[in-house]
Formats: structure tokens, sequence, C-alpha cells
């Protein structure tokens, strides 16, 4: 009888946990695409790349015409306390150029979550 008490309340903890998680990614989605909403010729993307088992990465770009990144944040981490925090390395590059470098990266190297996911995003969503 205990078990049952600790598992459902193990359940519903989560379970509003995971909620204040997705209001959290809402409320970000929303205030980026309210800071871009008077720009032209801008686009959002975003991507996440899963461990098997573990944490996540969500990766978001805003990307002008010309493929250019003017703004990449990410969110890394299995708690509730993750935040979107800036890849200012990717910023003013061009997104063809970030593609080819992790790419080539990818051979040497394993990739982290936020680069995997960055891949994914620009071969799957983006034309080049």
């Amino acid at each position: 009888m205990n078990i049952v008490i600790i598992a459902s309340v193990v359940f519903v903890l989560q379970s509003i946990l995971s909620l204040m998680q997705i209001r959290y990614y809402q409320r970000y989605m929303y205030n980026i695409t309210q800071q871009y909403s008077n720009s032209k010729n801008y686009h959002l993307y975003s991507s996440i790349e899963r461990k098997k088992l573990g944490s996540s990465a969500i990766v978001v770009m805003v990307i002008d015409e010309n493929k250019m990144v003017k703004e990449c944040q990410l969110l890394k981490g299995k708690s509730i306390f993750a935040k979107f925090k800036p890849l200012t390395r990717f910023y003013g590059c061009h997104l063809s150029q970030i593609l080819t470098n992790l790419k080539e990266e990818s051979e040497t190297r394993k990739l982290s979550l936020e680069e995997r996911a960055i891949i994914k995003m620009g071969t799957n969503q983006l034309p080049i």
C-alpha cells in the first residue's frame, strides 16, 4: 500500500515539474518570436537531440535571409532548472559553414548533444 502511495506522489510531482518545464519553453519561444516579429527575413528553427538514457539538448536558432546566425540558444539538462543559454560561438556565422565544420569534426571526435542537434536542424529543416 505504501509503495502505491509513494509511486503516485512521484508520478504527480514528475507531471507537475514537466508542465513547468513545458511552460518555460513556451514562454521562451513566445518571447523570442515577439523579439523578431517586427523584423523581416528572420527565421526561427529548433531541434532536439536526446541521449538514449538521460539528458537532452534543444537548440534554437534565428537565421537571417543570408543564412547567417543572428542568435543561437541551448537548453540542456535533466532538471526543470535548466534554462536557455547563448551559444555565442555561432553568432554571425554562416549556417553552411557551421554544418561543414561540425560534419568534419564528427570524423575525428564525438560531437556533443548540442552540436548533433545543430546538424539535425540544419540538414533536416533548412534549405542550404
